[in-house]
């Protein structure tokens, strides 16, 4: 919201599990969300296992330092073409403090590729941020950065994970394991 002391207008949507009935989008129409988007929800069942491991080639995926998190949020930007101010919250050294949380960044030879993190409660795993820059997509690096988080965390005992898919991601998430299990719809207002 923007306001005389100088704070931004934040963007924000209105989500709802399942296709929306009629009323739902009269609604997010009122409040100028006009554009509509659906992110399938997917899972890796226990059942799956552990996926095998990746041919990594040059590829390297490493957590990230907390002195690394602004060279995290500006490649995750990168990756996903938005400003950079848009993803400065993971910058935030609380962050990195956040217990269950893992940042990661893929390199070949010490340069950034791709962008990945899991989020952690119990057993279950949140596998978000998967990104590749623009220059490096459609060599398998997003599937591999997927699949190299899925392994560690199983690993470390994790049973279940899930994500939510862009249409660009569905394919290589699912080539990961995951299955489609429903759809969220997102509301947000014309870019």
């Amino acid at each position: 919201m923007a306001d005389g002391d100088g704070l931004k207008e934040v963007p924000w949507s209105i989500q709802v599990r399942g296709r929306p009935g009629q009323r739902v989008a009269e609604v997010a129409t009122r409040h100028g969300l006009t554009h509509s988007t659906e992110l399938p929800l997917m899972i890796r069942r226990p059942e799956a296992g552990s996926p095998a491991k990746p041919a990594t080639g040059a590829v390297r995926l490493r957590s990230v330092e907390g002195d690394e998190l602004g060279l995290y949020a500006r490649i995750m930007a990168d990756c996903f073409g938005v400003p950079h101010e848009a993803f400065e919250m993971f910058a935030d050294p609380a962050l990195a403090a956040t217990s269950g949380f893992t940042l990661y960044l893929a390199e070949i030879s010490g340069e950034p590729v791709g962008t990945g993190m899991a989020a952690v409660s119990g057993d279950l795993l949140g596998v978000f941020n998967i990104g590749v820059l623009p220059q490096h997509r459609r060599q398998g690096y997003g599937q591999l950065i997927t699949t190299e988080i899925v392994r560690a965390h199983y690993a470390a005992g994790a049973t279940t994970a899930y994500l939510y898919s862009s249409a660009m991601g569905e394919s290589v998430y699912a080539s990961a394991g995951f299955h489609t299990e429903e759809v969220l719809t997102m509301f947000t207002a014309p870019a």
